[in-house]
């Protein structure tokens, strides 16, 4: 949520406040880098340099950022607020066991990811990590964020959204191309995911980094509806898409069955 978006959400309803609202922007934009100056805060927000500044004193005031020289850092204060929902949310909390066993069993790196809740469908967070070796430039760990599009995870999730929701996700297109192979026009999106909603599980190949390999399938909650999406990822010189069909689908697929049934009995 930019500058601009936090007016028009305030104008919606007179029970949301702006100031907290601004807050929460400026600590959600360490995400992006480890420290920020005002000047930077304020463009990462979008926020006047005066509210950004006010943000960041008031955040190290009550503890969740510390100031060295002119740079903001985060202070410890901000990994209570994860744990206690990797604590509290079932999938989760049973999560990590069944994406370590994945991991263990066939020698690469599975990840268990939800939409981030922050934007309308843009972007999965990963909840759950077991990592083998890096495979990817940018470092994944619990809470990393990626494109829903581009994503295997995003794409098992972004498949199973109502018509209408998915309508207006796609009506956002065309979507940056991270590599030549990504799918970035809508109308490719959407038959995609048709085929990826037909199958039962999406496989994305050097779309969001060149030599990544990866296919996921979908996590469905309590109320059947897909909740979460359970990945495999891998160099593609190191395994070939048969492999992925052929070994890796049938685990993700027992793996996913089996977290839901321990999450939700």
């Amino acid at each position: 949520m930019q500058g601009q978006e936090v007016k028009e959400k305030s104008a919606e309803d007179p029970r949301f406040m702006t100031s907290l609202a601004r807050g929460l922007e400026v600590l959600a934009a360490f995400e992006a880098q480890p420290g920020m100056t005002v000047t930077q805060a304020a463009k990462a927000t979008g926020l006047s340099r005066s509210a950004a500044g006010r943000c960041l004193f008031t955040l190290e005031r009550l503890g969740y950022v510390t100031a060295e020289g002119a740079s903001y850092m985060l202070c410890p204060a901000v990994m209570p607020l994860a744990r206690a929902f990797l604590a509290g949310h079932p999938l989760a909390r049973a999560g990590q066991a069944v994406v370590d066993a994945l991991r263990d069993r066939l020698g690469e790196s599975s990840s268990l990811a939800m939409f981030d809740t922050r934007s309308a469908y843009n972007r999965v967070v990963y909840v759950c990590r077991a990592e083998t070796a890096r495979i990817i430039s940018v470092p994944l760990f619990v809470g990393t964020t990626l494109p829903s599009y581009c994503a295997s995870n995003g794409r098992a999730l972004l498949a199973w959204l109502p018509p209408g929701e998915l309508a207006r996700f796609l009506a956002q297109a065309p979507f940056s191309a991270r590599t030549p192979k990504t799918l970035i026009d809508e109308t490719a999106l959407r038959a995609e995911l048709e085929t990826v909603r037909a199958q039962g599980w999406a496989m994305t190949d050097g779309e969001l980094e060149a030599g990544l390999r990866s296919i996921a399938v979908p996590v469905r909650g309590a109320d059947g509806q897909v909740a979460a999406a359970i990945n495999l990822a891998t160099q593609s010189a190191h395994r070939s898409q048969d492999w992925l069909l052929q070994t890796a689908l049938p685990e993700l697929q027992a793996a996913a069955a089996h977290l839901a049934r321990v999450a939700f009995g």
